[in-house]
């Protein structure tokens, strides 16, 4: 049954009932609250709160229900040891505006209907997170917590920060027009909800769109906007681990998973499917041409689980469900399977705090254990027959680790014809995965090489939990020397909390080495740059009570404002390292401007001083002069490129001419700029321009994108992020080109690389 709902309407019930439930909830939760109340609308593609059912004959909801998996073993003790063992993307988003969006907007050159505007596909097949929103004042806001949006055959759903959404859309060009809706009705913390709110408002204004780059910007009518998105990257369907928030019941139903309970799945290169499907391990086979799918019936062990009411059931429904996959999509962190007659199958969002563990993880002799061990032994839970199992054949026992890598921590030991059940295995076959009822989640991982293992033929491959996150060095009270010679940069990382997901900022130091292993310096950090007498490390914080430009005093570990705004960013230093300069958009015209403020620690916000100079973004601060570089256009918006500008504001004139020059850093001697630029030559790559007479050398040419520069103390050398062989990493290159070296790789995707910086301290 298909109920029509007139848009605004929609959205003034959706307001009005989350608005209700945390009022009725005594406003803010510390945490997301369950719910077991129905979605707000019925629908053939309605997404579901987990575990509510919905009347529908295919809709994920994107709020799943993240829970510890059971897996009920028997216990049993094993003999004593007999000795001690010892514990041994081709193309990123851009998320940088171009000049012409970030100066003046009178010069701008407002995109004509269709100009730089992408088939509706552009938009669709894609998941899409939000970067800023508008909220109740009207003013741009970063989101607090994880928000995406999808378009598919003419529905958006997603998640707005706490429920999931769906709600019609028609695309004509670019004009864009989202209609009727739907929403769950789960109360989050206060500043989830204000956020969820101000983007499901802004849904009915919407008028039309641009894209550009791995950037999606919604518009009203008068060409504001509203929403600014970018790109998720996809994950491919094998070497990621699945969790299951969706399932079609066979009742022409699709529902979410019971509350404590956990489905996954892990797509092996092999062509072998495995997980847990909620009390039992299952294995199977499958096959995949282009988007089509074909699964094999899968075997599964024989446990019964009593608890949650209802568990056995979810198992044979979600079994049952699996087998009906023909086809699937992988968009973003999202993986959904349908059957041949296109209806929902199965929904799968990846397992940020699980991981398969890939063959480089583990050592060739990966645990060794040496005779002066004091490890306590582990017990393992009983074999029946027939049942999978192992025996240690080390002569001083195994090491039981939490994690198939000796980067993890044991647990215990298991010692010689220690004897044990085999529930799973790696994907790279090195570990197996031991029922260990004392260990994090009931089982240890031991390697594979100290075990003689029968009957394990048919062990699943099972995710493993992140590899333990190392204390960023910079802590409070304690001091943290700088090390000499080393480059300063920042990443993302993705981590997961309870069932919402966040993307974090750490900046790390690395020295100019090839092969050397970064240091995690601080947490919560972007855009570092050390002052010049090494004492302070500031940074752009996204933290939300830290927002805009800190710092740590580098003695004490204490924690530094110099500014309040989340949209001041690009910190950067005076010779002298009295003052800061930076760029900030946070008038509410969305025009770049250039600040200073003095390099004190302002405790009291309201009492923060600045200067504002002109119009531009990512300054640089001449090594010896009042001197500035940055990215700008002329007062009338016009003549984009790098501009030189006094520290008074005066004597802005230009020093390049290409309006995607970016990130400008002069050299230690002053007699040079080094930048990235996208248009020159159709890619992002590195350049250097003489202050002498202005010649602009190309530095780098590749495929990948190369961007960030810094200049290295003596001028020799400069380094910058590139993902060359489709990986993202730190490279060094002679200052006058030529080859790169690789000197640290950064794992996982970077989708704001555009906002993040390195910087190599003199």
């Amino acid at each position: 049954m298909h109920q029509r709902i007139h848009h605004k309407l929609f959205f003034l019930i959706a307001v009005l009932a989350i608005s209700l439930l945390v009022a009725a909830c005594g406003g803010a939760a510390s945490t997301p609250a369950p719910t077991e109340a129905p979605t707000a609308a019925v629908a053939t593609e309605a997404p579901t709160e987990a575990p509510t059912e919905v009347v529908a004959t295919e809709a994920p909801t994107e709020a799943p229900t993240e829970a510890p998996t059971e897996a009920p073993t028997e216990v049993v003790a094993t003999e004593a040891p007999t000795e001690e063992p010892t514990v041994a993307a081709t193309e990123p988003p851009a998320e940088e505006p171009t000049a012409e969006a970030t100066e003046p907007p009178a010069a701008e050159a407002a995109p004509a209907p269709g100009d730089a505007i992408t088939a509706t596909t552009g938009i669709e097949g894609v998941t899409w997170q939000v970067t800023e929103f508008t909220d109740a004042d009207g003013a741009a806001a970063a989101p607090v917590g994880d928000a995406t949006i999808a378009f598919r055959n003419g529905q958006v759903s997603g998640n707005a920060g706490c429920n999931g959404f769906f709600a019609g859309y028609t695309v004509d060009g670019s004009q864009l027009t989202i209609s009727q809706g739907g929403s769950t009705l789960m109360a989050c913390e206060e500043a989830l909800m204000a956020q969820e709110q101000a983007i499901l408002a802004t849904f009915e204004q919407v008028a039309s769109y641009e894209l550009s780059d791995g950037q999606l910007t919604l518009l009203d009518g008068d060409g504001a906007v509203l929403l600014t998105l970018s790109e998720q990257a996809s994950p491919g369907l094998t070497g990621v681990v699945w969790r299951a928030t969706n399932y079609n019941n066979g009742q022409e139903a699709v529902v979410g998973m019971l509350e404590d309970t956990e489905i996954t799945a892990i797509f092996g290169e092999d062509g072998s499917l495995s997980g847990s499907a909620g009390c039992n391990n299952f294995i199977t086979g499958y096959t995949v041409s282009d988007n089509q799918i074909t699964i094999e019936p899968a075997a599964t062990t024989m446990m019964m689980c009593d608890a949650p009411a209802g568990v056995m059931e979810q198992e044979a429904a979600f079994l049952a469900a699996l087998s009906t996959a023909a086809t699937f999509t992988v968009n973003g962190r999202v993986l959904e399977m349908r059957t041949a007659d296109d209806a929902m199958a199965l929904r799968f969002e990846v397992a940020i705090d699980s991981v398969v563990a890939p063959a480089a993880a583990s050592s060739d002799d990966p645990d060794p254990v040496a005779p002066d061990a004091d490890a306590a032994p582990v017990t393992f839970a009983a074999i029946a027959d027939q049942t999978p199992s192992g025996r240690v054949t080390a002569a001083l026992g195994v090491n039981i680790r939490t994690g198939p890598s000796t980067q993890y921590p044991a647990i215990g030991i298991a010692p010689l014809d220690a004897t044990g059940e085999i529930v799973g295995r790696s994907a790279d076959g090195q570990w197996w995965v031991a029922s260990v009822p004392s260990a994090p989640n009931g089982q240890g991982w031991v390697a594979a090489a100290y075990v003689e293992a029968s009957n394990a033929e048919n062990a699943p491959v099972l995710p493993a939990p992140p590899l333990p996150q190392p204390a960023p060095a910079i802590q409070t009270d304690k001091s943290y020397v700088a090390p000499q010679n080393v480059i300063l940069f920042s990443a993302s990382r993705v981590v997961q909390d309870g069932n919402r997901v966040y993307e974090l900022e750490d900046v790390y130091a690395v020295p100019a080495t090839p092969g050397a292993q970064p240091e995690l310096v601080a947490n919560n950090a972007m855009q570092p740059a050390l002052s010049p007498d090494r004492s302070t490390l500031a940074f752009y914080s996204k933290q939300s009570d830290k927002l805009g430009v800190g710092g740590y005093d580098l003695a004490t570990g204490r924690r530094l404002r110099f500014s309040r705004f989340i949209e001041d960013s690009s910190p950067r230093w005076s010779p002298t390292g009295d003052r800061i300069v930076f760029a900030s958009n946070r008038q509410g015209d969305r025009r770049w401007r250039i600040y200073l403020t003095p390099a004190v620690d302002k405790e009291n916000p309201a009492n923060m001083e600045y200067t504002e100079l002109d119009f531009g973004k990512d300054p640089d601060w001449h090594p010896s002069q009042e001197l500035l570089i940055l990215k700008g256009c002329d007062d009338n918006g016009q003549n984009c490129g790098t501009y030189t500008m006094k520290t008074d504001g005066a004597g802005r004139t230009q020093f390049t001419n290409e309006a995607s020059d970016s990130m400008p850093r002069w050299f230690p001697d002053g007699s040079a700029v080094v930048f990235m630029s996208e248009g020159r030559d159709g890619n992002w790559e590195i350049y250097r321009a003489s202050v002498a007479d202005g010649a602009v050398t190309r530095l780098t040419n590749d495929p990948a994108p190369d961007g960030l520069p810094a200049v290295s103390p003596d001028g020799s050398q400069i380094a910058f992020i590139s993902k060359r062989g489709g990986a993202w990493g730190v490279w060094v290159m002679p200052a006058s080109g030529g080859n790169a070296t690789q000197v640290a790789a950064i794992p996982g995707e970077l989708p704001d690389w555009l906002l993040q910086a390195v910087d190599w301290p003199r």
